[in-house]
């Protein structure tokens, strides 16, 4: 099999499945940016992005989103427990949006582990400070060392 149909799928079929997941993450993070601002429900929120931005509210960011709002206080004392040197009220809401994708989408979809950072991190690139890539890196590697060391401790 040639590196150009890993899997069983062509260049462009992987590219356009890398493309439609790098959008449906954008989306989520924008909901859950938004959801920084205000008590609105996900689903309000999502609702008036589909309505008033068009987009689509694909079954990847309902399950993100669904999954967030039914475990926030897991997801962010996740993101306690791995902060250096800060604290947990002092995260810009850009990162804190990001982590909380990226820790979603770690415990509730396939997607490996160095995809989800590499994602995030991209995303960082994109709509956070200069700094603020290596931070997320930095808190959602630790987060996933951990998790990777209970697991081997449980077996």
């Amino acid at each position: 099999m040639s590196s150009n149909n890993v899997k069983g799928h062509s260049k462009e079929e992987r590219d356009a499945f890398i493309a439609k997941m790098r959008d449906a993450r954008e989306q989520c993070f924008a909901i859950l940016f938004e959801m920084t601002f205000t008590d609105d429900s996900y689903q309000d929120i999502l609702d008036t992005a589909v309505e008033s931005r068009l987009i689509v509210a694909d079954e990847f960011t309902v399950k993100i989103l669904e999954y967030f709002t039914n475990n926030r206080e897991s997801v962010d004392d996740t993101i306690k427990s791995n902060l250096k040197g800060w604290t947990f009220e002092r995260l810009a809401r850009v990162p804190l949006s990001i982590l909380r994708l990226a820790l979603c989408e770690l415990a509730c979809c396939k997607t490996p582990d160095s995809v989800v950072i590499n994602e995030a991190v991209e995303l960082t690139k994109k709509y956070g400070a200069e700094k603020e890539p290596a931070f997320v890196n930095a808190v959602l590697g630790a987060a996933v060392r951990k998790k990777k060391e209970k697991t081997n401790d449980e077996q």
